[in-house]
This record gives structure tokens, C-alpha cells and sequence, in this order.
């Protein structure tokens, strides 16, 4: 069974435009019990999640090693838009295009990080590609607190790495760069 974990990152760029980025981290279900230690034993001290914003130098380094270690697939969805749309319009734009890639590649089971009261925005879509028939009817999808799966850590590290790297942030992209498969979402 593959499973998906997704994240998401944003920033505004120094020309004014904002990047916003969906990225989907695919794990085999045999592998998810490693993977959870792994990220756990990543977490700093008391910290309840590793999220790369928040993380520093040399943590940055250790965090982007473990991930890359793991050689797992990563498909990441991105809209460029000005300051004048929506982060929620560009997540819309993200999502039409994500999970329908996660469903043509065999996707059972994705994992969204909860944003709480916005989940409702990301099921009304889910629930339009079903209808349309653009997702399989039996994959099945969730959404979790950052704290309650560590595997959705891994998302997060990948969506900032590749916001960072949309930003001129070139010190982690090697990494990477040879397992994210990008897809274009327009925001216009």
C-alpha cells in the first residue's frame, strides 16, 4: 500500500511574488514504522514536530540528510502568484492538480496536515475530483495534527526546501533534486 503525506509551504518572494507549494512525500506502508522513529528521533529536546522553518544551520544539515536518506519519491505541486491572490485560491489550483497525480500513480491513502477549520476548503475539492471521477473512489483521505504523525514531517521539510529553492536557496536542492517530479498549478 503507498501512502502520501502532504504539506504545504508559502512565502512571499523579494519581487513581490508569492510562491505557494503542495508537497506530497510517497511511502510504501512497510517502511511508514521506520520512518516515524526516524523523524521522531529528529524532533529538538521538548519540540512536539521537526519543521524546517524553524529548524538552524547544522539541524537543517542532520534533518535534510535523515530525509534524503530514506530515498523516497516526492511529487510537489506549485503556484506562482502575485500578492493580490489568495494563498487559499493557489491551494485550490495545487490540489486539483496533486491528487489526481496521486491517483494515477496508485496512491491508496493520503495525509494532509490539518489547518483545522480550512480542511472543509480541501474536502469540497476532494469531493468535486471524486464526483468527476479524476480520483480513485477507494483512495482514502485524511487530515492529521503536524503532532500527530511524524511522517507528515517529512513533507514539511521537502515543501520548505523546495520554497527555498524556488527562492535562490540552492544548499539543500542537491539533495532532492533527482526525486521530486514538479507540477505546474496555475493561479490565474
Amino acid at each position: 500500500m503507498l501512502f502520501a503525506f502532504i504539506d504545504e509551504s508559502c512565502r512571499v518572494r523579494q519581487d513581490d511574488d508569492c510562491v505557494y507549494v503542495l508537497a506530497a512525500v510517497l511511502l510504501p506502508a512497510e517502511k511508514l514504522d521506520q520512518i516515524r522513529s526516524m523523524m521522531d528521533a529528529l524532533r529538538y529536546g521538548k519540540a512536539p514536530t521537526v519543521h524546517w522553518r524553524t529548524e538552524r544551520g547544522a539541524r537543517r544539515l542532520l534533518i535534510a540528510q535523515a530525509v534524503a536518506s530514506l530515498e523516497c519519491a516526492s511529487v510537489v505541486a506549485v503556484s506562482l502568484h502575485g500578492t493580490a491572490s489568495r494563498s487559499e485560491r493557489a491551494r485550490r489550483h495545487c490540489l486539483l492538480r496533486l491528487l489526481p497525480e496521486l491517483s494515477a500513480r496508485q496512491v491508496e491513502a493520503v495525509v494532509f496536515e490539518s489547518r483545522r477549520e480550512q480542511d472543509a476548503g480541501d474536502r469540497a475539492i476532494l469531493t468535486a475530483l471524486r464526483r468527476s471521477g479524476q480520483i480513485a473512489a477507494k483512495m482514502s483521505v485524511n487530515w492529521e495534527r503536524a503532532s500527530a504523525d511524524a511522517a507528515l514531517w517529512m513533507a514539511d521539510v521537502i515543501a520548505g526546501i523546495v520554497t527555498g529553492w524556488l527562492d535562490g536557496d540552492q544548499q539543500w536542492w542537491p539533495l532532492f533534486e533527482d526525486r521530486i517530479t514538479f507540477l505546474e498549478a496555475s493561479a490565474t
